[in-house]
């Protein structure tokens, strides 16, 4: 058991440091956008397809390995996963920035190709184990990875200018396939374990994750299909996603809340899920109206920095300290005093962003992520100090 823990560990912490690189590359790129004008589509995607996949990629290994109590993968194959996600992810910035077709196609190759590895360490994980407990997290995993691949594939024709008089369609479903697929359904599937452990609760039972795994399968081929139908049925597998999560997160919560302890961790996950909820809302209903989605609009921005940077925001204030060893109890403390704070910022900046009013909602959330940095950089000096 514990060369597990240690390995899961493992897995878990150089995926996370990879993804703080791309992390700062976001950060970086988006400062040059808000001084200098430009798309936003470097900064978005170095955050998604850079630190939250690569977060997702060490997470739900590091997950699947501890809840279904399986024996770790083949060191080779998890180093092999990361170094081709994160290279791929490198790559597919770096090509579309300079318009280099060739790096492109290698790029989205090898983060389809890292999706591809993923799959079989996680496969591999649940079929070792003994208990049958993460078998429909492990669904929710698979799914996500193959709207990702498919997503990939798409953007990588979209990156090269191959799309032609169908670019509209495309990229309506690469953006839905990975922002609602990929995120989303990795999101929805971890929640039912993850939240009841940071709200110090076991495990809770009931119907909701079966219900949400129907519809996410139905919101995930409504979503594909838009490659072919009418762009509302990409609204529709969207709302389904949406009421999936709902589903999920308002059941668990009804659940825990006179049982567990509702720390800075349990409320942002929770509120982040939310606002992924009502951005699918939002964006589904719209496009089942006949509407457009908007790249790169003011929602879509509030979806991924409330609703996504909560999620990872929440999952790391627990997942850090316990990576980053002792004392635990005092790192747990310090990533998680004054919950007021990034609560507000994050929610506040979000809502601020929705509203348009850009200046104060860059101020609010660089507030929010200044605190985590700095709560972040208290528990890796109190780690250090622990391990003397």
């Amino acid at each position: 058991m514990t060369n597990r823990v240690v390995a899961s560990h493992s897995i878990a912490r150089r995926a996370f440091l990879a993804a703080a690189v791309f992390a700062l590359v976001a950060a970086g790129w988006a400062v040059v956008v808000l001084v200098g004008g430009g798309s936003w589509w470097g900064p978005l995607h170095a955050f998604l397809a850079g630190t939250v996949l690569l977060a997702i990629s060490g997470a739900s290994q590091m997950f699947t390995i501890t809840w279904a109590a399986a024996p770790p993968p083949q060191a080779r194959l998890t180093s092999t996963q990361r170094w081709l996600l994160a290279c791929g992810a490198a790559a597919v910035l770096a090509g579309v920035t300079a318009t280099v077709e060739p790096l492109v196609w290698a790029g989205a190759a090898a983060i389809v190709l890292s999706l591809g590895a993923l799959s079989v360490s996680i496969v591999g994980a649940v079929r070792k184990s003994l208990l049958r407990r993460f078998d429909l997290s492990a669904r929710f995993y698979l799914a996500a990875f193959a709207c990702g691949a498919v997503g990939m594939t798409l953007g990588a024709v979209l990156g090269t200018g191959s799309a032609g008089s169908g670019f509209d369609r495309l990229r309506l479903v690469h953006s839905h396939l990975n922002l609602v697929g990929l995120v989303g359904f990795t999101i929805i599937g971890t929640i039912p374990t993850f939240m009841p452990t940071v709200a110090h609760h076991r495990a809770v039972s009931g119907r909701e994750a079966l219900v949400a795994w129907w519809l996410c399968v139905t919101g995930g081929l409504a979503m594909a299909s838009g490659l072919v139908a009418p762009a509302w049925s990409v609204g529709a597998g969207t709302v389904l996603t949406g009421a999936a999560a709902a589903t999920m997160v308002v059941g668990i919560t009804v659940r825990l809340w006179s049982r567990g302890r509702h720390e800075l961790q349990f409320l942002q996950v929770g509120m982040g899920v939310m606002w992924l909820v009502v951005w699918a809302l939002v964006d589904g209903v719209t496009l089942i109206g006949g509407g457009s989605a908007v790249p790169f609009g003011r929602w879509t921005a509030a979806a991924v920095l409330a609703g996504v940077g909560q999620v990872l925001a929440g999952s790391l204030a627990y997942l850090l300290p316990v990576l980053l060893g002792p004392p635990l109890t005092d790192n747990l403390r310090r990533m998680t005093a004054h919950p007021w704070l990034p609560l507000a910022a994050a929610n506040l900046g979000g809502m601020l962003v929705v509203g348009g009013w850009r200046l104060p909602a860059i101020v609010t959330l660089a507030v929010w992520i200044g605190d985590f940095a700095r709560r972040l950089a208290l528990v890796v000096a109190g780690s250090r100090r622990g391990g003397d």
